[in-house]
């Protein structure tokens, strides 16, 4: 007959200041005797007790040490257990906390709550079916609070404190550091200000400092100040703000965080609405989250040790033992396979030097017949001569040639002499684009010296990783569209398809100005505005990364002109967001971390950073002209360049289209002036 034991909490802590065995019995002492224990005696090795229905046992031996609480509840009973060991030379003392509950409920009912404290349909189901106890919504165990504010203690890198941090303006960025520290293990929850009433913010704060200690850490913002910076941290997505209450799990990362909603908040009005029993499920969802976290390996191994030495049945010293790392154990297979990778990477080669110089000579040699035929001359600085030519060359290009190709290019795609000519028509679009960029690129850059050779090996570095990236990018499209034909056919049939292909080949774009060219060519509820010399310029910039960044604002033209089909024709009702945010095989989305749907309020209020958001539109959706496009598409999160693609939807309106208004480098913003 197996055990009906549940986990309700846990918490694991690092603490270095020596001894803990002190200021642990003390705080936990004070807390069984608020219990109606009597105080436990230090002279003695094992001290144990009852009061009300509940048994105390404190033991200890050398530098660890167990205390074990039992109280009634219900059918069941609540297992408190603190477990302690000193700091060895491989390792900082630990205190592992838990609080179990033994029978009074089925354990199935209580699972690992989801990261809103929630439990499953299911399993609220088969709790009412059965007729079992509520299992214990247990906080924190009194005593932590008071241990925690005696030294430095920590979890997963954090330091865990017994009462709520009040947060700064001049705090927000080292706390940042925090949040996303990579060892972090303890959620983090966020109280912001309400200028209505402050003083309710600081009771919340407490309350889920109490609830919540040694589990996860309370932070409360001062003032609207601080709580405008730290939301400016965060972006537009992940903020807290009017006297709500935001828990932030682990990892965190602000910028690359691709689903906001793990994270979730509880609005002001949700909780004035319930009082404390929604704060109370805030600390359940937060204790829900830790209780069943796996324990650090070096903790692992020297908590079952510590049993073993206070059973009698091993000494003190092999906790030490115990504490010592591990040698890595080596797959050698990985290992063979990561040699054979590496030998069958090229590395890139510098050239010599007297290939270099010929190579230089051709090109000067070429460059001078080329400004002669364009009616300019050559002066022999290197530097200012090589800007000059190129310009000259680009300039003579783009005004005179462009003009006699297009008009070619016209004659090809009337008659039947290209395989293609769409597709030909589209290519010679996309080099006048890159022309034009070309120009207007050279010009900026004109008395650039010339790049050492260290700088040169970077670059090949850095183009090699690129492509590599690239390719990977291009080849998990291939799968996605795959996954998404299938469904799509599933969804028809009503049965399994194998063993077919798409009959459409994946489109491989090998830039944004190709991309914008496809899209007015196919998309046909997609209109593009005149934005071709922005996209031309990250294509001329950054042509390997383009390719990624094209790959993905295809994928992303390709849902919009899917969403505004739908919702044109009155079958879907909802937001681009809330198509992408939902779950239906076959359709056509993108991650909603790509996508925001609004800027900040100091973006939109303010004309030096609004007038570059306003994009061209046909007069039939809008008057004048133009619209405020806040609307975009993040093709790269962070960094720079950052590129975005703006639009506007009128799908619902009188076009039935999605405006793409700006593809293009990031935008200015506060954080950019």
């Amino acid at each position: 007959m197996t055990s009906n034991v549940t986990r309700l909490y846990q918490a694991v802590l690092r603490d270095p200041t020596p001894p803990i065995s002190i200021r642990l019995r003390r705080s936990f002492s004070d807390w069984v005797v608020r219990k109606g224990f009597p105080p436990p005696s230090a002279a003695v090795v094992k001290d144990e007790a009852e009061a009300g229905g509940a048994r105390l046992v404190m033991e200890r031996r050398g530098d660890c040490g167990r205390y074990t609480l039992d109280e009634p509840y219900g059918q069941g009973r609540l297992r408190t257990r603190v477990t302690y060991t000193e700091s060895t030379p491989n390792m900082t003392g630990w205190v592992v906390v838990t609080v179990e509950q033994h029978g009074g409920a089925d354990p199935v009912a209580r699972r690992e709550p989801d990261r809103t404290g929630r439990r499953s349909a299911k399993q609220r189901g088969k709790q009412g079916a059965e007729q079992q106890p509520e299992p214990a919504m247990v906080k924190a165990p009194g005593f932590l609070p008071a241990y925690l504010n005696t030294a430095r203690i920590s979890d997963g890198a954090v330091q865990v404190e017994g009462a709520a941090v009040l947060l700064t303006e001049d705090d927000v960025q080292r706390f940042v550091s925090v949040m996303t520290e990579p060892r972090r293990r303890v959620p983090i929850l966020v109280v912001s200000s309400d200028p209505r009433d402050p003083e309710v913010a600081r009771e919340r704060a407490d309350h889920l400092a109490d609830g919540v200690a040694g589990a996860g850490l309370v932070v409360r913002l001062a003032d609207l100040r601080a709580q405008d910076r730290f939301n400016e941290a965060m972006g537009p997505e992940l903020g807290v703000f009017g006297g709500a209450i935001r828990t932030y799990f682990a990892p965190f990362d602000p910028a690359g965080e691709h689903y906001p909603r793990r994270h979730p908040p509880m609005g002001d009005a949700a909780i004035r609405g319930r009082g404390a029993t929604a704060l109370d499920r805030i600390v359940d969802g937060t204790i829900g989250e830790t209780a069943h976290r796996k324990v650090p390996d070096d903790v692992r191994r020297t908590l079952d040790v510590v049993h073993r030495v206070l059973a009698g049945r091993a000494e003190l010293g092999k906790i030490a033992d115990a504490a010592a790392p591990r040698p890595s154990k080596v797959d050698f297979a990985r290992e063979e396979m990561r040699r054979r990778m590496m030998a069958m990477t090229r590395r890139p080669t510098v050239p010599k030097a007297e290939t270099v110089t010929t190579a230089k000579t051709t090109a000067e040699t070429t460059a001078e017949a080329t400004a002669e035929a364009a009616g300019g001359t050559v002066e022999t600085g290197p530097v200012s001569a090589a800007a000059e030519i190129a310009q000259s060359v680009a300039d003579m290009v783009v005004k005179e040639l462009r003009g006699e190709l297009e008009t070619a290019l016209g004659l090809a795609t009337s008659s039947q002499i290209a395989g293609d000519s769409g597709q030909v028509l589209r290519e010679i679009r996309v080099l006048g684009a890159h022309l034009s960029g070309l120009r207007d690129i050279v010009a900026e850059r004109r008395g650039d010296g010339p790049a050492t050779e260290a700088e040169k090996n970077l670059r090949d570095e850095h183009r090699l990783l690129n492509e590599e990236y690239a390719e990977t990018v291009t080849s998990a499209r291939k799968l996605a569209e795959r996954v998404r034909w299938l469904e799509r056919r599933l969804a028809e049939a009503g049965q399994p398809v194998y063993g077919v292909t798409e009959d459409d080949p994946v489109f491989e774009p090998g830039g944004l100005v190709e991309v914008l060219a496809k899209a007015r060519e196919s998309l046909h509820h997609i209109g593009v505005g005149d934005t071709d010399g922005a996209a031309a310029r990250l294509d001329l910039e950054h042509h390997i990364q383009c390719r990624t960044w094209a790959a993905k604002a295809w994928d992303a033209l390709r849902a919009l002109d899917d969403f505004a089909g739908a919702r044109s024709s009155g079958r879907f009702a909802g937001g681009f967001y809330d198509w992408c945010a939902g779950d239906s095989p076959g359709r056509r989305t993108i991650p909603t971390g790509m996508l925001s749907m609004r800027e900040s309020k100091s973006v939109v209020t303010r004309s030096k950073f609004s007038a570059p958001r306003r994009f061209a539109v046909p007069p039939e959706v809008h008057p004048s002209g133009q619209v405020l496009m806040e609307s975009h598409i993040k093709l790269r999160s962070v960094g720079y360049p950052a590129p975005r693609m703006y639009f506007h939807d009128d799908s619902a309106g009188t076009t039935g289209k999605i405006w793409i208004g700006y593809l293009g480098e990031h935008l200015p913003n506060t954080r950019t002036n």
